[in-house]
C-alpha cells in the first residue's frame, strides 16, 4: 500500500484515464515531416529522411498548413525548385498520417493529377512507414487506395483534375489544396472558376485550410499572383555575412562581369560587399519570413530561384548563365521571369504602329539572304481566291533572329489543281544567298483551318519535304504540338487517319512575335533587333502584320482589319521554326557556326549594296488552265 492507502492499480487507472483525457501534443505538419517522411531512391535529389533544415524557408508554410495554426488561407508563389509542391505533399503526408478528414489535391488536370498521384504522392506513401500503416496498398482487394483516391481511418484524400467539374464538386472538404492554379482552365465547362467552384467545398468545415501554390504567368491571367497581392506578401530576409543586414534577395542585385556568369555575386543592398554563394546555407537558416501587410488574415508568401538550397536547385552562376542566353529573346526572357525568378511578366501591350514597324525596314531585297541568314521556312494561308505566302529567315546572335525574305500571294481557286502546282513550284525554289549558295525552303507550314481536305491532300504529297498541314487553336500554350492523324477524303474515298495535322498555338505564336516586335522598338540599332524587314515591303504587308491586338480584359487577340494574312503566315513560319523535326529555337551556337561555315564561306557578299526587287515569278499553264483559272502571276501585296 502507498501512503495515502490506495491501491497501486487503482492509481493506474486512474493515470490512464486521465491521459486519455489529456489532449495530444500539438504536431505541426514541418514536425511530422521531419519525424516520418522518407524521400524515395527513385526521383528524389536527396533520398532518405526529409530534412525541413535543408529549405528553411518551407517551415512558417508548414506550420500554417498545420490544424493548431489559425490561418485558413495559404499562398504560395514561388519559382520552379523551391519545394513548394513537396510542402504540399508533407501537407498530404500529415493529413494522412494523423487527421481524420477529407482532403482534395487539385491538379491541372486529370492526366497530371493521375501522374502526380503515381510518381509523387504514392512514392511518398511507399517509402514512409507511418503511411503505409495507414493506406493498405492498392493491390489488396478492397483496399482503398487507387490513383484518384486514397482512403485512411476516419478520412480519404482525392486527387482530381481542374479540367473536371466532376472532381470539384463532388464531396464536402476540410483541406484543399490547389497546385499550380496558373494552369487551370479559366472556365470550367461554363461554371466559372475552378478554383472558385472547389473553395466552395470547404464551407462546411468551420475549421478549414487551403493551400494555394504556383509559378506564375503573365499579370493579367496570373491567378497566384492576384492571390499574393490580397494576401499579407512575405518575403523570407537573410541576412548578409558582411554586415548582417537583413533583406530579402532580388534578381536586380546578383551581378556578374559581362560574359562572365560564373562569377556571379550577390550585392549587399546594405553594405555593397558581393556575397559568395557558399554562405547561401547559412543565410537561409538564419532566414525568416517577414510581411509587407501584417494585418491581413491571408497568408502569402513569395520566393525566388535565388534561394534555392545548394545541390537542390540551380545556382547563381547557373542562373546568371541562363540569363545571359534568354535576355535577348523576349519570350524566352518571359519564361525565365516565370520559372526562375517567381514573379509575373508583362502582358503584351495593347497595339504595335504598323508605321513604327516600316520605319526600321532594312535596304535589302526580296528574295535575296542578307550575311546570317541560314535557315528558311515559309507560312501558307488559304483563301477562297489565292494562297498567301511568307518566306522568312532564320539565323542566331545570342538568341534567335529573323528576316522577311518574301511575301506572295498566289491567285486561283484552291479547289483545283493550278493554284497548288504554283504553290509547290514556289517552295520548291532555292534562294541565293549572300554567298551564292543556294538555300532550300527547310519546311513549311500550310493552313488547313479551310479546305482542309485540299490542303491534306497537298502536304500528304510533299510531307517528305518538309511541307506540313496546321490548324490554329485557340488558347494552348505550345506553339506547336504533336500531330494527329485525321481522314482524308479524295475523289469520293475517305482514307482514315491517312493525314496528318499539327495543332499550333496560334495566340502563342502571335504573342511570340509581338514581344520580339516590341523588344525592337526599343533598340537603337538595327543589328540589335530580332526581326528584320526589308524596304521593298509595302505598306500593306505592315498593316496586316499588326492587325491584331491582344486585350487583357477578354483575355484574347482581336481583329482591327480585315485582312490580317501577313500575321498568320508569319506565325506559321514561327511553328515551321519550332517544328520538332527542325527546332531552330533549341540549337546550339555550334550548330548554327558550323551551318554558317558551310553557307558562308568568305568568298564575298554578293547582296553588300541594296539589291533590286526581284522580278515577278511566272508559272505557265495550259491554255485550259488558265481559262478555270485566270492569271497565274505571282503579285505582291499590294
Amino acid at each position: 500500500m502507498n501512503s495515502l492507502d490506495v491501491p497501486d492499480g487503482y492509481l493506474a487507472a486512474v493515470e490512464a484515464f486521465a491521459a486519455a483525457l489529456r489532449p495530444p501534443p500539438r504536431l505541426g505538419v514541418d514536425e511530422w515531416a521531419d519525424a516520418h517522411r522518407m524521400l524515395p531512391s527513385k526521383g528524389a535529389a536527396e533520398p532518405g529522411r526529409w530534412r525541413t533544415s535543408r529549405t528553411p524557408y518551407l517551415r512558417a508554410i508548414m506550420q500554417a498548413l498545420s490544424p493548431h495554426h489559425p490561418a485558413q488561407d495559404i499562398v504560395f508563389m514561388a519559382s520552379a525548385q523551391v519545394g513548394k509542391t513537396e510542402a504540399g505533399l508533407n501537407w498530404a503526408g500529415f493529413v494522412m498520417g494523423t487527421q481524420s478528414a477529407p482532403m482534395l489535391c487539385v491538379q491541372p488536370t486529370v492526366d497530371t493529377g493521375e501522374l502526380w498521384s503515381k510518381q509523387r504522392l504514392q512514392a511518398m506513401i511507399d517509402a514512409t512507414p507511418v503511411l503505409r500503416s495507414r493506406v493498405m496498398p492498392a493491390r489488396s482487394r478492397d483496399s482503398g487506395n487507387t490513383t484518384r483516391l486514397k482512403e485512411f481511418p476516419g478520412g480519404m484524400l482525392r486527387i482530381g483534375g481542374a479540367n473536371s467539374s466532376a472532381d470539384l464538386a463532388s464531396m464536402p472538404i476540410r483541406y484543399l489544396f490547389l497546385d499550380e492554379i496558373d494552369r487551370y482552365p479559366l472556365d470550367l465547362d461554363d461554371e466559372g472558376d475552378p478554383v472558385s467552384i472547389a473553395e466552395a467545398r470547404t464551407t462546411t468545415f468551420v475549421r478549414r485550410k487551403t493551400f494555394k501554390t504556383s509559378t506564375p504567368t503573365i499579370e493579367s491571367l496570373s491567378r497566384i499572383n492576384k492571390e499574393w497581392l490580397a494576401s499579407n506578401q512575405q518575403h523570407y530576409h537573410v541576412p548578409c555575412p558582411h554586415c548582417g543586414e537583413k533583406q530579402h534577395l532580388k534578381w536586380e542585385n546578383l551581378r556578374w562581369p559581362d560574359g562572365k556568369p560564373e562569377e556571379a555575386r550577390y550585392a549587399c543592398e546594405h553594405c555593397g560587399v558581393l556575397i559568395e554563394e557558399a554562405h547561401k546555407a547559412d543565410m537561409l537558416a538564419a532566414g525568416e519570413w517577414i510581411a509587407d501587410f501584417p494585418e491581413r488574415e491571408v497568408l502569402g508568401f513569395h520566393i525566388s530561384g535565388l534561394y534555392t538550397p545548394p545541390g537542390l536547385g540551380l545556382t547563381w552562376a547557373q542562373l546568371a548563365k541562363e540569363a545571359e542566353k534568354k535576355r535577348r529573346d523576349p519570350l524566352q526572357w518571359k519564361v525565365f521571369e516565370n520559372v526562375r525568378l517567381g514573379r509575373t511578366s508583362a502582358d503584351p501591350e495593347e497595339k504595335l504602329d504598323w508605321e513604327d514597324i516600316k520605319a526600321r525596314a532594312e535596304p535589302y531585297g526580296l528574295r535575296t539572304l542578307p550575311r546570317g541568314c541560314l535557315v528558311l521556312t515559309a507560312g501558307v494561308d488559304v483563301q477562297k481566291d489565292r494562297l498567301p505566302v511568307q518566306i522568312r529567315g532564320w539565323g542566331w546572335d545570342n538568341g534567335l533572329i529573323c528576316w522577311t525574305i518574301d511575301n506572295v500571294e498566289l491567285p486561283g481557286d484552291p479547289t483545283r489543281h493550278a493554284v497548288w502546282d504554283d504553290l509547290e513550284a514556289l517552295l520548291a525554289e532555292p534562294i541565293l544567298n549572300s554567298c551564292g549558295q543556294p538555300v532550300r525552303i527547310s519546311r513549311a507550314c500550310v493552313d488547313a483551318g479551310y479546305l482542309t481536305d485540299e490542303v491534306l491532300a497537298f502536304t500528304r504529297k510533299h510531307e517528305r519535304r518538309g511541307w506540313h498541314a496546321i490548324k490554329g487553336v485557340g488558347g494552348a500554350r505550345q506553339i506547336i504540338s504533336r500531330p494527329s492523324k485525321v481522314d482524308l477524303r479524295r475523289n469520293g474515298v475517305t482514307h482514315k487517319g491517312g493525314a496528318n495535322l499539327w495543332p499550333v498555338g496560334a495566340d502563342a505564336g502571335k504573342e511570340w512575335l509581338t514581344v520580339r516586335l516590341q523588344s525592337d522598338g526599343k533598340s537603337a540599332h538595327p543589328a540589335d533587333r530580332l526581326e528584320h524587314f526589308s524596304e521593298h515591303l509595302p505598306d500593306e504587308y505592315y498593316a496586316q502584320l499588326t492587325a491584331e491586338i491582344y486585350d487583357p480584359n477578354k483575355r484574347r487577340w482581336i481583329k482591327q482589319r480585315v485582312r490580317n494574312e501577313a500575321l498568320d503566315t508569319a506565325v506559321y513560319n514561327v511553328a515551321a521554326a519550332m517544328h520538332p523535326a527542325l527546332r531552330l529555337h533549341l540549337k546550339s551556337e555550334s550548330w548554327w557556326r558550323d551551318l554558317a561555315n558551310a553557307l558562308e564561306p568568305p568568298t564575298g557578299d554578293l547582296f553588300a549594296s541594296p539589291a533590286p526587287v526581284s522580278a515577278p515569278i511566272v508559272r505557265e499553264r495550259a491554255p485550259e488552265e488558265e481559262r478555270k483559272a485566270p492569271g497565274s502571276l505571282v503579285s505582291r501585296l499590294a
